[in-house]
């Protein structure tokens, strides 16, 4: 086997172990950081999520129609710098108000990917970006009390709002349609 095959061998055994390891390890981390209200392994998260970002870079730049590379590195880059950022102390937000910078963070991967795939904005990877980013920074206006209602009393309410336009728009919808059927002869 030549070399070139053999470092793409490597590669993508190895990225098939680093790459849902290390999102799924920032994740469990990143989760148990924001219950627990406190920093978990100072240092080691954010640098082992920069280490994972670069080489799943790097795997995405070997192999070039390997998209899903580009999308993983880009997120554990943005997250690992946040964390970096967070233990440095040089960024200071309260640990439960992490997790919608990592909507965002998803957000902007789907568009990083979307524009190394496509060389332009693309609707398959603008669309779920958009809607990660509106979450992202819906959450963050609740986490960090900028809306002083909370989303517990927001989600028992949100059924009724949306039921009820729903109910009336069908009800229109409904009675519309049989009065233009009767116009037809």
């Amino acid at each position: 086997m030549n070399r070139k095959g053999l470092i793409s061998q490597v590669l993508l055994r190895l990225s098939v172990v680093v790459l849902p390891s290390s999102i799924g390890f920032l994740a469990v981390v990143i989760t148990l950081m924001t219950l627990l209200n406190r920093h978990l392994f100072y240092m080691v998260l954010p640098l082992v999520s920069i280490a994972c970002g670069l080489f799943l870079a790097w795997s995405g730049h070997y192999f070039e129609d390997r998209f899903r590379f580009h999308f993983s590195a880009s997120f554990l880059l943005l997250s690992g710098f946040l964390l970096l950022l967070l233990d440095l102390g040089l960024f200071s937000i309260p640990l439960p108000s992490v997790w919608p910078f990592l909507m965002l963070f998803v957000g902007l991967s789907f568009m990083i990917s979307g524009m190394i795939r496509y060389r332009r904005a693309h609707p398959m990877f603008i669309v779920p970006a958009f809607f990660f980013f509106a979450l992202g920074f819906l959450f963050l206006l609740f986490s960090t009390d900028i809306i002083h209602v909370s989303l517990v009393s927001l989600a028992l309410w949100w059924l009724p709002l949306l039921l009820i336009p729903t109910i009336v728009s069908f009800l229109l919808w409904l009675f519309r349609r049989h009065d233009f059927s009767d116009a037809r002869d």
